[in-house]
């Protein structure tokens, strides 16, 4: 789907005001709001009293393979800042732009255009808070470009980054001076909901034990999430007692991955982690992998392998793999999850619900209510992010800790059965293995 199309798909109610203030760049705080860029963003969604005083963006990869997955995260957003908060936070209201940190000649994901977005969200002062980013080497680039922002760091709270350098690091995973590097001022201005590699590659690690293979032969996209999560992995296997026989990068462009699938039958592997998102070629990979190396060998990926339709579209070879997803399933969550689901289905029309437009939501709420409790500033909403607590929330109760991480830590496998990714088991690595 084009972007023009998407935008054209999200109905918007704006005042005449509003948008002139918008155009003319003029005015922040309180009294005006300064629309982003329509390169990158979408319209305003507003539909409350008078012009919105503040703006909310995301920032999501809506093009390539895995595009269904950040569209209804959208969704999941809008859904509630219309319905719960009816466009307030607080004594403030509250617009929402969709921005787009991909391009289709990247199929995901570009450098330069988290640069640019992270550039316009820090100038514009009606900017209040960022949700995102998907991609976790897209957050490293926009982290440090917000936290320098004018008028204070400006907040960003994560529905799906799992990198662990973002936040703390993990020794034999991230890399020197992480994260200190991505907070020049000293304080911290990025917060997340999801559990981090340093407990999903040994969640990985422990699903191959328990499914009774002695050896793994780990690929990875070469990218910040997928080389990380990786190396979770390999580190936890040794752990195990699992044999590492091998740890390379596939390249994302290649017409054919039946020399990566020889080498790996070669090792004699019993299984493959592939470490990585499955924009990068990644149904051409498991296909290629179950074609060279036979239905036995188990293959095993990250929450980067998601939506499982994305994966599906490698057919018959994606039958029988596992995916973990940092997180509960849908099934697992609590009467205020369970509640939100059922109504978020009335509202996007949408049968099922992706595990990551949860998190969005639950994102959504945190920066809102974050927003309503601080004096309209980017400092105190910073400030406050790091005070939540959440009782009885969509996911659950748990807090944001000092570091900006969530002290949820479940991590849950699908198989892919039918061309769907069917719960299988939920599991909890133990602080042995992730240290």
């Amino acid at each position: 789907m084009s972007r023009r199309v998407l935008v054209a798909s999200l109905p918007v109610v704006l005042s005449a005001a509003f948008l002139a203030a918008g155009a003319s760049g003029s005015g922040a705080g309180p009294s005006a709001a300064t629309v982003l860029p329509s390169a990158s963003c979408g319209p305003v969604f507003y539909k409350g009293g008078g012009s919105p005083q503040f703006l909310v963006a995301s920032d999501l990869p809506l093009q390539g393979a895995g595009r269904a997955q950040p569209l209804s995260m959208v969704k999941a957003i809008r859904f509630i800042l219309e319905k719960q908060y009816k466009f307030t936070a607080g004594r403030y209201t509250i617009g929402y732009q969709s921005c787009d940190d991909s391009t289709a000649q990247q199929g995901g994901w570009a450098p330069e255009k988290c640069t640019a977005n992270a550039r316009a969200y820090a100038n514009d002062r009606s900017v209040i808070g960022v949700i995102g980013t998907f991609n976790s080497g897209c957050a490293k680039l926009i982290i440090p470009i917000l936290n320098r922002a004018p008028n204070g760091p400006l907040a960003m709270i994560s529905p799906a980054n799992t990198y662990p350098g973002l936040t703390h690091a993990a020794k034999g995973i991230t890399e020197p001076g992480e994260p200190q590097k991505y907070y020049p001022t000293g304080k911290r201005n990025y917060v997340r909901v999801v559990a981090t590699d340093d407990f999903q590659g040994p969640a990985d690690a422990l699903l191959i034990q328990q499914l009774k293979r002695k050896s793994v032969y780990i690929l990875h996209d070469n990218q910040t999430y997928g080389k990380g999560v990786a190396l979770a992995v390999q580190k936890a296997a040794k752990k195990l007692g699992i044999k590492a026989l091998g740890f390379e990068a596939w390249d994302a462009k290649a017409a054919s991955y039946e020399a990566v699938a020889a080498r790996i039958k070669q090792s004699g592997a019993e299984s493959v982690f592939l470490g990585g998102i499955v924009d990068n070629n990644g149904a051409k990979l498991v296909k290629d992998l179950r074609d060279g190396l036979g239905p036995k060998v188990l293959l095993v990926a990250p929450d980067g392998f998601t939506p499982f339709s994305a994966v599906a579209e490698a057919g018959s070879a994606a039958e029988g793999m596992y995916i973990s997803v940092a997180g509960l399933p849908n099934e697992a969550l609590g009467p205020r999850g369970k509640a939100f689901i059922n109504a978020y289905k009335a509202y996007s029309r949408q049968k099922t619900v992706d595990p990551y437009a949860v998190y969005a939501a639950q994102a959504a709420q945190i920066l809102f209510d974050a927003i309503a409790r601080s004096n309209g500033t980017r400092p105190s909403v910073t400030a406050e992010l790091f005070k939540t607590k959440v009782n009885g929330g969509i996911l659950g109760t748990f807090r944001i800790d000092r570091n900006g991480d969530t002290t949820l830590k479940g991590i849950t496998i699908y198989k892919m059965t039918g061309g769907e990714g069917k719960f299988d088991r939920t599991l909890y690595p133990s602080e042995s293995l992730v240290k």
